[in-house]
């Protein structure tokens, strides 16, 4: 079996390797920068040694930073020219392809369950779903259309509202039962954090909590896996319209509190030229429509 380190985080080394800029390399990956910098301290730590030597003025290579960055450098090379080959590769006769580049917890929690639909309704079009936070670079054929969470800017793209998001706390059914009917108790045990508290602090002012502290608890990177922890008993995590709506319909989940806070939107995004290709715009008619639908049926999660 073979022993690698996490993937996220050896992305992370690599892209601040190469430019030997943190700032660069997180504005590259589409990440915060404290999140960037965790990443690498935890890689680090697995590893067992120093990557980067840190100064005022920034960060420099250690002699094992730099020889591991060759290696990255070239792994990674490799896997994006073979990645190239097959994403070009011609769709099958008859048939056009559409890349959809997507935040994975979208991917996994929305669109996937909902994709056959549109395989059904256009048999047409070979899908390709890349599930992955980094911005796809549409000037190198990355995608034909993407779905991201925010309110952008995205230079020289088109971007469509594609939702609201409204955001409250949800957890598990035995879990629920035991927790406090104040709010504010919430403050004083673990929750389950993503990687900016910003959308928790925007539901704790809904709720009339004042925030004084940093927040406690188990942090991830992608929202859904907060929501895998919450379907697990471990917690309670921030849930959405979006990606907690189904195992709250299902009573997976429940809502222990009613307050709710809408923080930011997800967009289709990309340059505008592509709208008018047939198997994008068959698409974003498809997607658009079934959102709607999905709201109006879970017009009260």
């Amino acid at each position: 079996m073979r022993r690698l380190p996490p993937l996220t985080q050896l992305r992370a080394f690599e892209a601040a390797a190469r430019h030997e800029s943190l700032s660069r390399a997180a504005e590259e990956l589409n990440v915060a920068h404290p999140a960037l910098s965790r990443q690498i301290k935890d890689l680090e730590a697995w590893l067992g040694c120093t990557l980067f030597t840190r100064h005022n003025r920034g960060l420099s290579l250690t002699d094992a930073g730099r020889a591991y960055r060759d290696a990255a450098v070239a792994a990674f090379d490799l896997i994006e020219g073979a990645t190239g080959l097959l994403r070009a590769a011609p769709p099958l006769a008859g048939r056009s392809r559409l890349i959809l580049s997507v935040e994975p917890s979208f991917a996994q929690r929305w669109l996937i369950p909902r994709l056959g639909d549109f395989r059904s309704r256009h048999p047409e079009v070979e899908v390709v779903v890349d599930a992955t936070r980094v911005a796809a670079d549409f000037r190198k054929g990355g995608a034909d259309l993407g779905i991201r969470y925010g309110s952008g800017p995205w230079p020289g793209l088109q971007a469509q509202l594609l939702s609201v998001v409204v955001n409250f706390p949800v957890c598990a059914p035995a879990l629920a039962i035991r927790l406090p009917a104040d709010p504010a108790r919430l403050l004083q045990g673990d929750l389950l954090l993503e990687e900016t508290d910003m959308p928790w602090h925007a539901w704790f002012r809904a709720a009339g909590v004042a925030v004084t502290a940093p927040l406690r608890g188990t942090r991830f990177f992608d929202a859904g896996n907060a929501i895998d922890s919450a379907l697990a008993g471990q917690g309670v995590a921030l849930g959405d319209t979006i990606l907690a709506a189904d195992d709250v319909a299902a009573g997976r989940l429940v809502r222990p509190y009613p307050q709710t806070a809408i923080y930011d939107a997800y967009h289709l995004v990309a340059p505008a030229p592509h709208f008018r290709r047939p198997p994008v715009k068959a698409f974003v008619d498809w997607v658009m429509a079934t959102m709607q639908a999905f709201q109006a049926e879970r017009a009260d999660p």
